[in-house]
């Protein structure tokens, strides 16, 4: 089936669904529709890849943000507001994305139909049952640090958890480096990502804030 292009609402030339603005007429665009996982690569133009020039994407996020801006249309259609403020929610969504490694690498992944693994005892998407037996033996360690150990034994038992999560952080860059990883690599990466999201609310603990993720 032929891949048909929406046309600008303005002056009908032929556009790509994520062109926020007609690359004809300049007029600001209607988001693509709610369908699938949105590339938020293509929203700001960039390659999708995992490596990403943080310089590049911090000037075409600004650049985009200038444009679409809504109190440049305060006088404009009620229509072109509506498409200017939805267009700047889905430009800020796409750019806290791709400027974040570990949710640029899930993003990578939900492009290509893969799921994070969740932390289930069991079924599709569980995690392997070592982890989650380390994951209680962790948090039962700092449990005991924080009771009876100290600050310094709480600060040993964190660093050891900040390597685990560099080092994962590591392998996951290396997975998603290669032009064509494979499903294995892929499947461990989801778990990997997985395991970060374990790491972040140890250490947020160890802090004693409110878990981010």
């Amino acid at each position: 089936m032929p891949d048909i292009h929406p046309i600008c609402w303005s002056c009908g030339v032929s556009r790509a669904p994520t062109d926020a603005l007609c690359p004809a007429c300049g007029k600001v665009q209607p988001p693509p529709p709610p369908q699938g996982v949105l590339d938020k690569f293509a929203v700001l133009g960039l390659p999708r890849a995992y490596e990403l020039d943080e310089r590049a994407l911090e000037e075409t996020f600004r650049a985009f943000s200038r444009k679409l801006h809504p109190d440049r249309f305060v006088r404009a259609t009620p229509r072109e507001r509506r498409f200017s403020l939805e267009q700047t929610t889905l430009l800020n969504d796409a750019y806290r994305t791709l400027r974040d490694p570990v949710r640029r690498a899930e993003h990578l992944l939900a492009l290509r139909g893969v799921k994070v693994a969740g932390e289930e005892r069991s079924g599709a998407g569980a995690m392997p049952q070592e982890f989650l037996e380390q994951a209680l033996e962790d948090r039962e360690k700092l449990l005991e640090a924080k009771m009876e150990g100290g600050p310094d034994a709480v600060a040993r038992l964190a660093e050891g958890v900040r390597s685990k999560r560099q080092e994962a952080m590591e392998e996951i860059a290396r997975a998603l480096r290669e032009p064509r990883p494979s499903d294995a690599q892929l499947r461990r990466t989801a778990e990997l990502l997985a395991r970060l999201r374990y790491y972040a609310r140890y250490l947020d603990e160890v802090e004693g804030r409110a878990a981010e993720i």
